[in-house]
């Protein structure tokens, strides 16, 4: 078995063969195995594949430069987008989570909807609204307080308006003065890959982050903690994600959940977006304690935290109902200049 600096060292070169060589590979990352790191590439076997196209493809190797491959399987794609009725039968209204219900001040782990872009989009007008997670909450270097969540969530896939778009929470069919918790200010453009793209080629145009931020509005008090029947560490800090560690969020959709690292250093793609594909590097993957659920799609942009000291080691953007995938805070807080509040 590799040490984790190898494994670490050689996971570019790792990716660019094995998705080469299988088509339904959709990330591949380092993670433990005993006492040493494998390279671990998760396969979609729903996935539909030509026969002409594996002819053609290299057969999967089980090791690269002596580190270990390990392949697991999936049924689905990485999905980050959810759209759900805003109201009538399977609205959030219908559902007693707490975090889908108007909650002042506000705190981490709520439900949040970018209301003008739902309105501009058409989405409202369909019945509908798009929901995520408010992360935590973080200072900008103008010193002024701000939601941290997805580009996903709060920019609609870099449709969003700064400075104008308003973000409601929980969010609804019609705008509520009452409801309006902050404004679009900025995000990290997403990067879409065409159809096709190949890491092996170069033609696979990589994104670190899925990272969003808006202002909070006037006289909207919040807290950097969870709601009180949600039992864990809230946010204290921020630290870098390791094999092993163990880890919760509160989300949306599935509330407070427990899960543990098990990969880092992970490429992934292509993750379904509206605006086409999108590939990730340096992402972590966790999966739920004892095979449980960790996150499902309306999670995206929780704080992945660490169980043993509110450590803040990730974003929430995906996952394929078994794997969660997640953007390493440093990467996303140095993107915009951010400090955690």
């Amino acid at each position: 078995m590799a040490d984790l600096t190898v494994a670490l060292d050689g996971v570019e070169q790792a990716s660019s063969v094995l998705f080469d060589a299988d088509p339904a590979i959709r990330s591949v990352g380092v993670g433990r195995n005993g006492d040493g790191f494998v390279y671990i590439a998760i396969r979609n076997v729903a996935a539909p594949v030509a026969y002409a196209v594996l002819l053609n493809r290299p057969h999967p190797p089980e090791t690269i430069n002596g580190v270990a491959i390990h392949y697991l399987n999936s049924t689905s794609d990485p999905a980050s987008l959810v759209k759900v009725p805003h109201t009538g039968p399977g609205s959030p209204g219908t559902f007693f989570v707490p975090e889908q219900q108007s909650q002042r001040p506000l705190v981490c782990g709520l439900q949040l909807q970018n209301y003008d872009h739902d309105l501009r989009a058409g989405i409202i007008v369909n019945g509908a609204m798009t929901v995520g997670t408010l992360g935590c909450f973080v200072k900008l270097p103008s010193g002024l307080i701000a939601i941290l969540s997805n580009n996903h969530v709060l920019a609609a896939e870099n449709a969003g308006i700064k400075g104008s778009d308003r973000i409601q929470q929980p969010g609804g069919a019609n705008l509520s003065v009452a409801e309006v918790a902050a404004t679009l200010t900025d995000f990290v453009p997403l990067v879409p890959s065409p159809p096709g793209a190949s890491v092996i080629a170069g033609t696979v145009r990589f994104n670190d982050v899925d990272v969003a931020v808006a202002t909070l509005d006037g006289g909207v008090f919040h807290q950097q903690t969870y709601l009180p029947q949600r039992p864990s560490l809230s946010p204290k800090g921020t630290a870098i994600a390791r094999v092993g560690d163990k880890v919760h969020k509160v989300g949306r959709t599935t509330g407070l959940t427990w899960g543990e690292v098990t990969q880092v250093g992970v490429q992934v793609g292509p993750v379904g977006y509206g605006i086409g594909g999108c590939w990730f590097r340096q992402s972590i993957v966790v999966e739920g304690i004892n095979g449980g659920t960790f996150s499902m799609p309306g999670d995206s942009g929780s704080a992945i935290v660490r169980n043993a000291d509110g450590m803040v080691l990730a974003l929430l953007y995906a996952g394929n109902g078994t794997q969660t995938y997640a953007c390493p805070i440093a990467a996303v807080l140095n993107s915009l200049s951010l400090q955690l509040a």
